[in-house]
């Protein structure tokens, strides 16, 4: 293992919007979040953005060393040794072949790629590369995440019968909004279940194991919108879709992804229900969890507050919600990955698998039936 105090990370950032504004504040923070990481040995160097104003505001205000609309010097720039791909998912294969061209890490944003294809072609080449790889399914950095894999693999709930979870966003229900990226399969690849529903795919294997087969109905509520010059464009991906599944160990589960759920904000709930006992935990509050055991002696939910990751000097365990936490959490798990010359996770493979589902969930939802997995 490489001591952090002898390894250097030269930082870059391919994307500087919405998203790209996460990942940036979080590689600036993480080296100042966890005590095994050594600020001094990561530098923030280049930001790219296809409209360069964007990277110049974000790199002056991260502090990194330069601005460029120009690919290729960020992805050769031998000062740069690791990447976060933050772009609209159409546009992540491309940086990703390059920079594992380039023999460097990378960290993509979800989901990897627009299909099943994309992300199977890019999983190939970084493993092909030999390089630490990373994929932003930060959900799976909860400690209400983590201590329900804890739990699990101790045996608390006995055999796993049900998995069921809901993600809502609230945003699309105004039909005065204008049409975005994310509202085109061309640039999104899908809806609510490609950008929101993926992440409780991969916790559904994460805590559950392989899925067998899936069902999905999928919902375009609000099929035209204005583009921002007043013009009519069509949405064509699903502003909600629901999931049933089964798993390779006879368990069921159930996903509910919709942007269409005014007042659920990020309430997102998880619930896992097996022989022994139950588990529940909510996005609202990372640092939460709710259990119930068959085995005590006076059955009831109980409330466990816990206390966050091993090594984090922030946040302070006296304010500790907020999902913006969970990206740093990722970035420190990236760079960490790199210092120790080991696999990241979640990782491309993980990517892969819960493109997999998704693909599963989008042919089941065109050809009403049920498909089988691995497809």
């Amino acid at each position: 293992m490489v001591n952090a105090l002898n390894m250097k990370i030269g930082f870059g950032l391919i994307g500087a919007g919405g998203i790209g504004f996460v990942h940036a504040w979080s590689a600036k923070v993480a080296p100042l979040s966890f005590e095994d990481l050594d600020p001094s040995n990561i530098t923030l160097v280049g930001v790219y953005n296809r409209t360069l104003s964007k990277a110049e505001r974000l790199a002056k205000r991260f502090g990194f060393k330069y601005a460029t609309s120009d690919l290729d010097r960020v992805i050769k720039d031998s000062e740069i040794n690791a990447f976060c791909v933050a772009l609209a998912n159409a546009f992540h294969k491309d940086p990703v072949l390059k920079i594992s061209d380039e023999g460097k890490h990378v960290l993509c944003e979800k989901p990897l790629g627009l299909n099943y294809k994309e992300a199977e072609e890019m999983y190939k080449a970084v493993k092909s590369a030999g390089i630490v790889h990373a994929v932003a399914l930060v959900m799976r950095f909860m400690p209400s995440v983590i201590y329900a894999k804890q739990l699990i693999k101790k045996g608390f709930l006995g055999k796993i019968y049900h998995f069921r979870a809901v993600v809502a966003h609230s945003r699309y229900v105004n039909p005065d909004l204008p049409i975005e990226w994310r509202m085109k399969k061309s640039i999104a690849g899908g809806g609510a279940l490609a950008d929101i529903g993926i992440h409780l795919m991969d916790l559904a294997r994460f805590l559950v194991g392989e899925l067998r087969e899936v069902s999905a109905v999928t919902r375009t509520f609000i099929e035209r919108r204005k583009t921002l010059d007043g013009k009519i464009d069509y949405v064509d991906v699903e502003d909600a879709g629901l999931m049933i599944f089964s798993f390779e160990n006879g368990a069921l589960g159930y996903i509910e992804a919709t942007r269409f759920g005014p007042g659920f904000q990020e309430l997102d709930r998880i619930e896992i229900h097996g022989s022994k006992g139950m588990i529940r935990f909510y996005l609202e509050n990372p640092f939460e969890i709710f259990v119930y055991s068959l085995e005590d002696e006076a059955p009831g939910v109980k409330r466990i507050i816990l206390k966050p990751w091993p090594k984090a000097l922030w946040p302070p365990s006296k304010s500790i919600s907020g999902w913006a936490f969970l990206f740093v959490k990722l970035m420190h798990e990236f760079f960490r990955a790199i210092i120790e010359g080991r696999e990241a996770s979640p990782n491309f493979y993980d990517g892969l698998k819960a493109q997999e589902i998704l693909e599963a969930a989008y042919i089941s939802a065109k050809e009403r039936e049920w498909i089988r997995l691995p497809l």
